[in-house]
């Protein structure tokens, strides 16, 4: 269970820290993706290590969106995502 928390903890401050751009609500359906395929893999490390791995791209596009950004503009997009019907979702996780 600790190896599950651990990813899904690693990728939600990343996404809060990061979406924007391109779709801040791209990032937060792949997060809401990612996060119900690691809920399913009910901590089987090799499923989870490929789930990682299929959502790496959308991780490292999310990650540099955030780069350059000031703190005001970190919180704009942390707002923005809390308006994507994903976001609403991972709330009910």
């Amino acid at each position: 269970m600790k190896k599950l928390i651990l990813p899904v903890a690693a990728f939600s401050m990343l996404f809060l820290t990061s979406c924007g751009g391109t779709s801040v609500c791209g990032c937060m359906d792949s997060y809401l993706e990612m996060s119900k395929e690691m809920k399913a893999a009910n901590g089987d490390e090799t499923k989870m290590k490929e789930i990682q791995e299929k959502y790496k791209d959308e991780e490292e596009a999310c990650k540099k969106l955030d780069e350059g950004k000031t703190s005001e503009e970190k919180e704009k997009m942390q707002e923005e995502a809390k308006k994507c019907d994903a976001y609403k979702e991972l709330e009910k996780l």
